[in-house]
């Protein structure tokens, strides 16, 4: 064996070797590389997806990925071999995201205008671990709730009310935005209170809600009037007393585009039962075109007055252990991209230095 090949084969040859794969961890073209063929994966394997399932990714959506992933992907292999590539990307990226960042501490760590790089650096490490956190132990469900009303969160020991829900429309009438306030109560009893509107949610510890991803009208009473009580606002259940000890009964409302049997809503079934709670006689009454019409029930006239909704929304409740590593890694990101842009524009001089 030539010295030189001693030379190669000794410590001199090992830490060469340690460096050049330290040097290829560390390096951003790695890491450009790696995010290159992540970005890849994801666009043809959605545009695949969507192809083969149009509803794949609200389906995916629905529960959290890393269940979807355990429990729903293995039944549509091969179309879902994409996301396994996905997510070994995504390690990937964080490994040699904080590669990349030991590897500044260590070398880099004099150069003051670095910190802009290593702030970057900090940010997508933090971004994609919320996203992991997310994923693995977080929880997804959607819950309807109408304007003035609270319904439970399903899965979460959990309360959402709705004070009110505005549509934010352009000039020609078609929407652009919602505006809801809301509370959040949670099992302890304390609330987050909030106004939620596009990309503005309400975060409320790991606990996020955001604005309806649908929304509309419910009706939720209306006047009847009687020719023996006169006119009276009802809702479901409410009861209006007539002579011989008779009551008028608000059993059911059948709202826009429902149907009951050959009933077509929207419009009022109401019941009238005597003292023992008989029913006596049922009856429809209606706002739909060719229906407004009085109705005899049990004796008495009825008719129809003004239906009065309420705004009625689907909102989305994400428990997200990672959300605030997420908001933490977008603010460094932020931070770190301002800060290099000073350094190429020579606020941050070049030559300056940060202490041991």
């Amino acid at each position: 064996m030539s010295y030189q090949e001693q030379k190669r084969s000794g410590p001199e040859g090992f830490t060469r070797t340690v460096n050049i794969v330290w040097g290829t961890l560390t390096s951003p073209v790695t890491f450009v590389v790696i995010s290159f063929l992540w970005s890849l994966n994801l666009g043809l394997g959605s545009i695949a997806a969507y192809f083969n399932d149009p509803m794949f990714h609200m389906k995916m959506d629905s529960v959290p990925f890393n269940v979807w992933l355990r429990e729903v992907a293995p039944e549509s292999l091969p179309q879902s071999l994409w996301l396994y590539i996905l997510v070994v990307l995504t390690y990937l990226m964080i490994v040699s995201l904080l590669l990349c960042t030991v590897n500044w501490f260590f070398r880099k760590r004099r150069r003051f205008k670095g910190i802009g790089e290593v702030l970057v650096h900090l940010g997508f490490l933090l971004i994609f671990a919320g996203f992991v956190l997310g994923s693995a132990f977080g929880q997804r469900t959607r819950v309807d709730v109408i304007e003035g009303g609270t319904s439970k969160v399903p899965m979460m020991d959990l309360a959402l009310s709705l004070q009110s829900l505005e549509v934010v429309r352009s000039p020609d009438g078609s929407s652009l935005d919602t505006l809801s306030e809301i509370s959040l109560t949670g099992g302890d009893g304390v609330s987050a209170v909030g106004r939620i509107r596009l990309n503005h949610p309400l975060i409320s510890g790991n606990t996020v809600v955001y604005p309806p991803d649908d929304y509309g009208y419910f009706i939720t009473g209306g006047v009847v009037g009687t020719s023996e009580a006169g006119a009276r606002y009802m809702e479901r259940g409410t009861a209006v007393e007539l002579a011989g000890g008779r009551k008028l009964i608000l059993e059911d409302i059948v709202q826009v585009g429902q149907s009951r049997g050959n009933l077509i809503g929207p419009g009022l079934f109401l019941v009238v039962r005597d003292t023992e709670g008989t029913v006596i006689d049922t009856g429809y009454i209606s706002s739909a075109p060719g229906n407004k019409r009085p109705v005899s029930l049990g004796g008495t006239t009825v008719t129809l007055g003004q239906l009065r909704d309420a705004a009625i929304g689907r909102y989305r409740v994400n428990y997200d252990p990672g959300v605030w590593l997420v908001i933490t890694g977008a603010v460094l990101l932020a931070l770190g991209t301002l800060w290099a842009l000073a350094g190429y524009l020579g606020i941050i001089p070049q030559a300056s230095r940060v202490r041991d």
